[in-house]
């Protein structure tokens, strides 16, 4: 038996390679390889010079020219593709005198893979190298593309081929992504009856890209896009029912009033005018679109005193004290008539039924002034007021807490006002009472192009 010292000094270094690492590459001072050091022939073909089966290329250049300069580097992983399988290393390096030697070991798979147990994922995933190669999917992938008629056996990579199936654009397109900025990706893969949403994120020398099916959820959307259609179209005919009830109103209280006077000559004009509003409601409706509203210019005190006769009717008919103070001006109003009477009407009918069962302080106050460019309309009642928690509701459709109401006539009316490009304002204090507020925006003058459009 030979002693250590009888042992030949290349081959204990042989012996001390082959215990410490898989392989040894050793280079001259011109970083040329002089000598690969392994038990394993395959690795001794791929290393010898040259040495760019190492992948990255250009970061293995950079480690050895840093070592050659006399630099301490860490340990760091490159790639190296062995019968078709990308196989990783972890690689360190030393310049000794004239030559550097760097020492390979293989990563062990629960090292490389240590929290991408793929079949774990709820979703489709695949894991990909550096290069693009694909390493694994799960079983949810697998499937997923077998409904799609993608036949997995030709694909090694993510590269777009001749035969490709388009998906793997996208998965290209993250994949670039990815190499460029190191950050999370995201791409959409869309068919008539397929939404794919594609994300991925990079985790050391790995690129996880995962496909999340959206076809479930795409579909729910165009239901829900129906359903709001219906919806809509529910609105429009509580709309009509609603606003209709309005000038009913007015006509059976006029005609009450004809009867207590015994002169319906007196109130046939209103009662007339009022019916002619209900017809245009229902033509309104049936129309559907307001951008086709017929709107011109006129004085806001038109507009108010045509409505002061309606309010004090109906006021008086309720028992109800009504209080004016209109602000005249000389500017003008863009608005459909019809519609800001509808509006009023509606409020002043929600102020008078806010009185129900109150017998003192039972008052309607209604003012008009010009404020910042605008001509504010209030009109303010002393009832119980609107608790909080009912006050921001109070703009859902179909929300109401009468029991014959439809919960159409507020969002309505901020509607309309809205299209008018006006704001529509309510405050409430609970056993004071409830203001509601409708901005419409003042024109110093009328377009001459209107005006004899109008004409």
């Amino acid at each position: 038996m030979k002693k250590v010292n009888e042992v030949p000094q290349k081959e204990l270094f042989l012996e001390l390679i082959h215990l410490s690492s898989e392989f040894c590459i050793v280079l001259d001072g011109e970083l040329q390889v002089i000598d690969v050091i392994t038990k394993e022939p395959r690795l001794s073909r791929l290393l010898y010079h040259p040495y760019h089966h190492l992948t990255p290329y250009n970061e293995v250049q950079s480690f050895i020219q840093a070592i050659a300069n006399g630099a301490v580097i860490g340990l760091k992983r490159f790639s190296l593709l062995i019968d078709g399988e990308d196989i990783l290393f972890d690689c360190k390096g030393k310049k000794v005198d004239d030559k550097i030697y760097i020492l390979g070991n293989r990563v062990k798979e629960s090292d490389t893979l240590r929290f991408f147990d793929l079949n774990k994922f709820p979703i489709p995933a695949m894991m990909v190298n550096k290069q693009g190669r694909i390493l694994k999917s799960n079983t949810h992938l697998k499937k997923l593309h077998k409904q799609m008629v993608i036949n997995e056996n030709n694909a090694a990579n993510i590269s777009v081929g001749k035969n490709a199936h388009p998906i793997y654009e996208k998965y290209c397109l993250v994949f670039s992504q990815l190499s460029l900025t190191n950050r999370d990706a995201y791409a959409e893969y869309r068919t008539n009856d397929v939404r794919l949403v594609i994300k991925g994120l990079t985790d050391g020398d790995h690129i996880l890209i995962m496909v999340k099916d959206e076809s479930f959820q795409e579909r729910y959307e165009e239901l829900l896009s129906y359903q709001q259609q219906m919806q809509a179209v529910s609105q429009i005919a509580a709309g009509v029912a609603h606003e209709l009830r309005n000038p009913l109103s007015v006509i059976k209280g006029f005609i009450q009033l004809s009867k207590l006077s015994n002169n319906l000559d007196k109130y046939y004009d209103t009662i007339y005018s009022e019916m002619d509003r209900m017809n245009k409601i229902i033509e309104d409706f049936l129309s559907i679109s307001r951008k086709k509203m017929d709107k011109r210019y006129l004085q806001p005190e038109e507009l108010v005193e045509s409505m002061l006769m309606i309010f004090h009717s109906e006021c008086t008919l309720h028992d109800v004290e009504f209080v004016y103070d209109i602000q005249e001006t000389e500017a003008y109003l863009y608005v459909n008539e019809q519609m800001i009477k509808q509006v009023l009407i509606n409020i002043m009918r929600n102020a008078i039924e806010a009185y129900e069962g109150q017998e003192a302080n039972r008052i309607l106050h209604v003012s008009a002034a010009i404020k910042h460019d605008y001509y504010v309309i209030s009109l303010k009642d002393y009832g119980p007021g609107i608790p909080p928690h009912l006050l921001e509701k109070i703009n859902e459709p179909f929300f109401t807490t009468k029991n014959s109401g439809t919960g159409i006539g507020i969002p309505l009316g901020r509607q309309i006002i809205e299209e008018h490009n006006g704001l529509f304002e309510i405050e409430s204090i609970c056993d004071k009472g409830t203001t509601v507020t409708l901005k419409l925006p003042l024109y110093n003058e009328i377009p001459v192009r209107t005006s004899l459009a109008e004409k």
